[in-house]
């Protein structure tokens, strides 16, 4: 399995994502930035995903909201500061925690390679170390695996 590296800095705000995808940068964006393809990828096993708000530019944003299927539902939002195949800049705050504000800055560059793959390199910067402990703890890298193959099987579905 494809998995992706997670770095995890004793003492920093960063988590730093590295992952490569067959597929070029174009198809990877276009699943990154298109409602059909997020609701579709953008979500854990027993959960679906609704793109409630999605506005990819700069000066946008976006809001999606998982079920699972019992009743609860998890809000997420954000906005975009910079939009490009080759690098994204935008926030993220889960709304399901007691208290708003806990946002975090992510910075998702895309590298096509000269074989037509593309390596995603994302790095979340929290506002503490203490949010960031927060999100590794909630098992984050594990539900972020496997929306990454559920991602791989869509570019595979998507057209060239």
């Amino acid at each position: 399995m494809n998995r992706a590296k997670v770095t995890v800095e004793p003492g920093t705000q960063n988590i730093v994502v590295e992952r490569m995808f067959d597929a070029p940068r174009r198809k990877v964006f276009a699943a990154m930035t298109q409602k059909d393809k997020l609701e579709r990828w953008w979500t854990g096993p027993g959960y679906t995903n609704r793109v409630t708000q999605l506005d990819v530019r700069d000066g946008g944003s976006w809001r999606f909201v998982q079920s699972d299927g019992r009743g609860g539902e998890f809000g997420f939002h954000g906005s975009f500061h910079m939009v490009s195949p080759e690098m994204t800049i935008q926030t993220f705050e889960f709304e399901g925690l007691g208290e708003r504000g806990h946002v975090s800055l992510q910075k998702t560059v895309l590298i096509e390679t000269e074989e037509g793959k593309t390596k995603l390199i994302a790095t979340s910067t929290f506002m503490s170390v203490e949010d960031r402990d927060g999100m590794v703890s909630s098992g984050m890298e594990e539900g972020m695996q496997q929306t990454y193959v559920m991602l791989d099987r869509i570019l595979k579905e998507m057209d060239d």
